[in-house]
């Protein structure tokens, strides 16, 4: 991860399709809800915590300490750097939502599927979506996820006057 003037560059590794990436953590319009600004803020964070390498998202326990390493039968499970799992991940998600007061399901994904759903309906370029989510170059789930919002932007039936 580096800071730069948009924000961040953030490698990630890509298990799907079995390489790092670099992703651009960019600077949002609203300071209060700014992906730049709460890194920052969680990085510090984990600094106060004596935590300043290793994975960025770790597993917090219920007193909000930066979780050990988890042991069954004396012998180590799970990721022994600390990293928070996809699971756990998409369950912090769901109780953040719950807490927000938002409605509906929340698994992880729907966070991955409404981002390439609202990036389309910015007009942004299917490639670019695809590279920045993390799926492969012409995935057909990616296509599935847009045909709605394809379905209606790009009807015969936009702009004739009806």
């Amino acid at each position: 991860m580096k800071e730069t003037e948009h924000g961040f560059d953030v490698t990630l590794y890509r298990k799907k399709v079995r390489k790092h990436t670099t992703n651009a953590v960019l600077y949002g319009t609203d300071p209060t809800t700014c992906p730049v600004h709460a890194l920052r803020a969680y990085l510090t964070a984990l600094t106060d915590a004596d935590r300043t390498d290793g994975p960025l998202f770790v597993r917090v326990d219920r007193w909000d300490r930066i979780a050990p390493p988890f042991t069954r039968a004396g012998r180590p499970i799970g990721d022994p750097s600390g990293r928070m799992t996809a699971e756990t991940a998409a369950e912090v998600i769901e109780h953040l939502a719950e807490s927000a007061g938002l409605t509906g399901a929340w698994p992880g994904h729907s966070l991955r599927r409404g981002f390439a759903t609202a990036a389309r309906a910015a007009g942004h370029d299917l490639l670019e979506i695809a590279r920045t989510g993390g799926w492969a170059d012409g995935s057909r789930v990616l296509a599935r996820y847009l045909d709605d919002v394809d379905r209606v932007k790009n009807s015969p039936l936009v702009g004739i006057g009806l």
